[in-house]
């Protein structure tokens, strides 16, 4: 159908014959091709409308798997390779993860200071929210060449982001930020676990202070294990990938401020299915628990 398209396209300046004989399809093909009733979503079968309404909602973020989650959820039952097949079809190709070769340094420990040991590594699983929360710094491309620094803090039960905060800056004040804004909104209970790595940030006088007046307990991983904190930093690959497809960068600090608390707050915490979640929302899963829903 894309041959005969072509054609369509070139018919004025390209005898049909011959672009036929081009692309080894028959003339007669081509004009049975053209005298079809052209497709519309009236003639379209419904979960192909469904799904096109869902892959362009999302912006290209959701793969075959969420997808079919998603048109699940609407009513529509589609099998995996029918699916992977009208997305090949129609040249839809889902945003996917890249490596970067040039990236800041965002872990430096201080030797100097007392860490905490992994409580998280045999601390049992979150099973309500505001019982575990992880927390990382990333680092976002400004088109001036300089880098914006992200600290975030995730409920790992609910994988929603509680709180964040964007700096140009590695000061320890970025986390301490993201920290305040998520007690704030949370409010947890005493013995919440912290974890995270063992970046000179989190092991400052300021943040284990802070900790202590939020009656939260400290726990960060293992020198040089960036498994111990693997829930945390498997969150910012999703994010640039979905925020900064193919290498993009945000024009400044403001610009990254407003795109990220779209996407975070508004997109990533109440829209996107997560696989880890049963293809809910974190937003769902809380609700899920609070109201005791199957």
């Amino acid at each position: 159908m894309k041959r005969f398209t072509f054609i369509a396209l070139h018919a004025l300046s390209w005898p049909v014959r011959q672009q036929c004989r081009r692309l080894g399809v028959s003339p007669s093909g081509y004009y049975a091709w053209c005298k079809r009733p052209p497709m519309t979503e009236q003639t379209l079968p419904p979960w192909q409308v469904a799904a096109q309404r869902v892959f362009a909602t999302h912006a290209g973020r959701y793969g075959q798997r969420r997808l079919r989650a998603q048109l699940r959820r609407e009513g529509h039952e589609v099998g995996r390779q029918r699916l992977r097949g009208w997305l090949s079809a129609s040249g839809l190709r889902a945003l996917s993860t890249r490596t970067s070769t040039r990236s800041p340094r965002t872990t430096q420990a201080d030797p100097q200071a007392i860490a905490a040991a992994n409580k998280l590594a045999t601390w049992p699983a979150a099973a309500a929210p505001n019982q575990i929360w992880v927390g990382d710094i990333t680092y976002l491309g400004l088109a001036t060449g300089q880098w914006a620094y992200l600290a975030c803090w995730r409920d790992a039960f609910s994988r929603r982001v509680v709180g964040w905060h964007l700096s140009e800056s590695l000061h320890t004040e970025l986390l301490l930020t993201a920290f305040n804004r998520a007690v704030t909104v949370c409010q947890p209970p005493p013995g919440l676990l912290v974890h995270a790595d063992r970046g000179s940030q989190y092991t400052s006088d300021a943040f284990t202070s802070l900790l202590d007046r939020t009656q939260a307990i400290a726990s960060l991983s293992r020198p040089g294990n960036p498994y111990d904190n693997a829930l945390a930093e498997s969150g910012w690959s999703t994010l640039k990938t979905e925020l900064l497809p193919r290498g993009a960068c945000f024009a400044d600090l403001e610009e990254a401020r407003l795109e990220l608390a779209e996407y975070l707050d508004h997109y990533y915490n109440t829209q996107r299915l997560h696989s880890a979640l049963g293809y809910r929302t974190p937003l769902e899963t809380e609700l899920h628990y609070h109201f005791n829903l199957p």
